[in-house]
């Protein structure tokens, strides 16, 4: 998924609704996102030189997992 995708299926939500992050679809977890940053805010956070790996960028996006809130459903993997 791209930032576009993202923002696109984000503009039919309550902009005032929470945002969580779901994993693990055998054993779901519910999640607060505690941040959102680029692979570049990483790199500059860290004390060590970026080493370059193959099928990453600079401008890749992260949705940093925040603290657990609950347990989710299977069903959010099939969900449309």
């Amino acid at each position: 998924m791209n930032v576009r995708d993202l923002i696109k299926k984000l503009s039919s939500c309550d902009p005032d609704a929470v945002v969580y992050l779901m994993s693990q679809p055998n054993w779901p977890l519910e999640y607060a996102v505690h941040n959102v940053v680029t692979r570049a805010a990483i790199d500059a956070e860290s004390e060590e030189e970026p080493s370059p790996v193959a099928g990453t960028s600079p401008t890749d996006v992260f949705v940093v997992e925040g603290t657990m809130a609950r347990y989710g459903s299977r069903h959010a993997w099939s969900a449309r």
